[in-house]
């Protein structure tokens, strides 16, 4: 025997097939999760980016602190798994430029020289539900440290690990393309051979202007 909720949830759909559409769903509806949508993942970020890096020898030796600002330059590329969740690969370039010396208490300008922090990362990117123009996320990844002595022609590449987290506002453009702004923070730390042998812990703080979809 049918029952009236049967009956009513008939009405509804045949309501719905003349109408030419179907029942509205409510957010957060497994069906609205699965629903089709683009599947690529994809943004590009610029921005300025200040470096503040610790180096400490081993054997007790007085360690160093060294600090500078950098261009930053951001590429991720991915899939969405979800509507709202995204994972992906994320290059992330800054050369900092003469980098600021700390150490025994004096202050050395280092001209000439480029200190490249690069990661690629995997990371994950979640819009939030109630604010769908914003998102968060983070990653972990490897680091390439690499000093260049412009004036002396030389270069030294060390390696290592590095994890990031980002927060960003995003405003549509149309056909899936955004607009916005994100801050993100990569921590890294890699070891060096050269004598003395050290580890050098760094922060990257950056805020980026975002283009992507």
């Amino acid at each position: 025997m049918i029952g009236p909720r049967a009956l009513v949830l008939a009405a509804s759909w045949i309501a719905a097939a003349l109408g030419g559409r179907t029942p509205a769903r409510a957010a957060g509806d497994p069906a609205i999760d699965r629903a089709p949508g683009p599947k690529a993942f994809l943004w590009l970020a610029v921005g300025p980016a200040f470096a503040v890096e610790r180096w400490s020898p081993e054997g007790g030796s007085p360690g160093a602190r060294y600090t500078g600002w950098a261009p930053a330059l951001d590429l991720a590329v991915g899939r969405r798994v979800r509507p709202r969740l995204a994972v992906a690969a994320d290059l992330q370039v800054a050369p900092i430029v003469d980098r600021t010396e700390v150490y025994r208490g004096g202050s050395y300008p280092l001209v000439d020289t480029l200190h490249f922090v690069d990661t690629l990362s995997a990371i994950v990117d979640d819009t939030l539900w109630r604010h769908p123009r914003f998102h968060v996320g983070g990653g972990v990844g490897l680091l390439a440290a690499t000093d260049v002595d412009t004036h002396m022609g030389s270069t030294a590449t060390n390696w290592g690990v590095a994890l990031s987290a980002h927060a960003g506002y995003s405003r549509p453009l149309g056909r899936g393309w955004s607009l916005g702004a994100m801050a993100r923070v990569t921590v890294y730390r890699f070891g060096s051979d050269a004598p003395p042998p050290a580890s050098s812990l760094g922060i990257l703080p950056a805020l980026l202007v975002t283009f992507g979809r």
